[in-house]
C-alpha cells in the first residue's frame, strides 16, 4: 500500500468450467484439459453417496500428497531415462515435471486430447470443408477472389458463423484473414501477380502437403 511498483507473483490457480455440450475451439484447445463425466444414469442427481466425501479427502491429505510428491521426485531423479511425451509449447516445465512421469507409469498423454478437440472444433471443420472444396476446384492454381468457384464461396458464411449470402468484399476480407493459416495439411497463400493492365493484383493459392 502507498506505492506503485512491479512485483513477481507465482500464481498456481486452478480454474474449473462446467457445462453441457462445451466445445473448446481454436487456440483454447491447447489451454484446457477436457474431462467428460458420465454417470450412466438418466438422473445422476438422484444417486446416493456416503456422507463426508470432502472430509475423507481432507483426512487422506497426507497420503495423497505423499503419493504425488513421490511420483514427482522419482520423475525428477529419472530425468533423461523416462520416455518423454509429445511436445507442447509453453508447457515444457509442466510436461517434464508432471506429464512425463505419469506417462512412464502408464497414464494417457493429455496432449493427445488436443488433437481430438481440434478435430471436433466446428470452426476448424468448416474451414477444412472450404479448403477441400477449393482444392477440388482449383488445386494449387492462383486465383482472384472474384474467380473462386461457387462451391467454395458458398461455404464461407458457415465458417464466419452465419447463414446467408456473402458479397465480394466479405469474401476478400475472409481470404485476407485466412492467409497463412495451416490446417489439415493445407496452407493458404497470397501472391501479387501482374494483371493484363500491368498492375499487381492479389491472387490466392492453396498448397497441400504431400502434393
Amino acid at each position: 500500500m502507498g506505492q506503485t511498483r512491479m512485483v513477481p507473483l507465482h500464481v498456481r490457480t486452478f480454474i474449473g468450467i462446467t457445462g453441457n455440450g462445451v466445445q473448446p475451439s481454436e487456440d483454447m484447445a491447447r489451454r484446457l484439459i477436457v474431462t467428460r463425466l458420465d454417470a450412466r444414469v438418466e438422473n445422476p442427481e438422484e444417486r446416493k453417496f456416503a456422507p463426508g466425501f470432502l472430509g475423507g479427502v481432507a483426512a487422506a491429505r497426507a497420503d495423497l500428497l505423499t503419493d504425488a510428491l513421490t511420483i514427482w521426485r522419482w520423475g525428477r531423479r529419472s530425468k533423461g531415462d523416462i520416455l518423454c511425451g509429445r511436445p507442447l509449447g509453453s508447457y515444457e516445465v509442466w510436461s517434464g515435471w508432471v506429464r512425463d512421469p505419469l506417462l512412464a507409469l502408464g497414464m494417457r498423454d493429455p496432449v493427445d486430447r488436443v488433437a481430438e478437440i481440434k478435430a471436433g472444433d466446428p470452426n476448424r471443420q468448416a474451414l477444412c470443408e472450404i479448403l477441400d472444396a477449393w482444392w477440388e476446384a482449383h488445386r494449387g492454381e492462383p486465383v482472384k477472389a472474384s474467380d473462386l468457384a461457387p462451391e467454395v464461396t458458398e461455404r464461407i458464411p458457415q465458417a464466419r458463423g452465419f447463414e446467408g449470402n456473402i458479397n465480394r468484399q466479405q469474401v476478400t476480407g475472409w481470404l485476407r484473414r485466412t492467409v497463412s493459416t495451416r490446417v489439415s495439411g493445407y496452407c493458404l497463400h497470397r501472391d501479387e501477380l501482374l494483371g493484363a493492365d500491368g498492375h499487381a493484383v492479389g491472387h490466392y493459392r492453396l498448397t497441400k502437403s504431400g502434393c
